[in-house]
């Protein structure tokens, strides 16, 4: 069951390159906006085809789970492997987050393996990948849109109450990475019925020093948000690079 684990893996991640991130995690919500005390059901995406692409793997997933208003974490009900049920117990925005397990992808001359480099002989790069979803629910019509992270260490936030927009509007974003502004980075943004090619986006952008980007939401429905990081990986004896990759999902009436 581990070598089958390990062999889907490294399936996965062959494209790891010109995206920072070949797969992406994001969430698909039944109604961004629910009563307090009702069932919201939320489906985990996974892959590079918005919304709907291939499904996780069985014990990828590292977490899953709300991030109620006074900042505690509740986890979410799992009904399958990508589908989950939240009841809000309380009004307010809440945040929906999830992760997977993170690991070491090395390139050698015998081809992909899973591990750190001086594990393996002969080997010509290596990667850790740190891969990171999340999606917004409005519980009892709240009355405003706290800015709040989940600490994540690549995160992006909504500037603005996007249940609040309408087509047309710009949404301006925020990336963090280590709680600091991240300048100068890719973001990609693109809604549902787009196109069902990978790596097709309706919109890139780059934030500016302050870390903003701004998101023209230019038609209707569930839009899909994704900001890529690279930097070098300390211990260059075990790898060479280390990828993140976090995406926001939200609704646009």
């Amino acid at each position: 069951m581990k070598k089958m684990f390990q062999i889907a893996l490294l399936c996965l991640f062959l494209g790891f390159g010109g995206l920072a991130c070949a797969h992406s995690l994001w969430f698909n919500v039944d109604g961004h906006k629910c009563g307090v005390n009702e069932p919201v059901k939320i489906e985990l995406g996974w892959g590079h085809k918005f919304p709907k692409d291939t499904e996780i793997k069985e014990g990828m997933l590292k977490e899953v789970f709300a991030l109620v208003p006074d900042g505690k974490k509740i986890p979410l009900n799992r009904i399958s492997n990508t589908l989950f049920e939240f009841v809000p117990p309380e009004k307010g925005v809440y945040v929906i987050s999830g992760n997977v397990h993170p690991g070491f992808v090395s390139k050698t001359t015998q081809g992909y393996k899973m591990g750190p480099k001086n594990n393996f002989e002969q080997v010509i790069s290596c990667f850790h990948y740190d891969l990171r979803g999340k999606t917004y629910l409005y519980a009892g019509e709240p009355s405003e849109m706290p800015l709040k992270t989940v600490g994540d260490p690549l995160e992006i936030i909504a500037m603005k109450n996007p249940f609040d927009l309408k087509r047309g509007a710009d949404l301006p974003v925020k990336v963090m990475f280590n709680g600091v502004p991240l300048a100068h980075a890719e973001v990609h943004a693109t809604y549902a019925g787009f196109s069902d090619q990978p790596f097709t986006f309706a919109m890139t952008v780059k934030t500016d020093e302050n870390g903003i980007a701004e998101i023209v939401l230019s038609e209707k429905g569930e839009w899909f948000v994704s900001a890529t990081h690279e930097i070098s990986y300390p211990d260059k004896k075990e790898c060479d690079t280390q990828k993140y990759n976090a995406t926001l999902t939200f609704d646009v009436k």
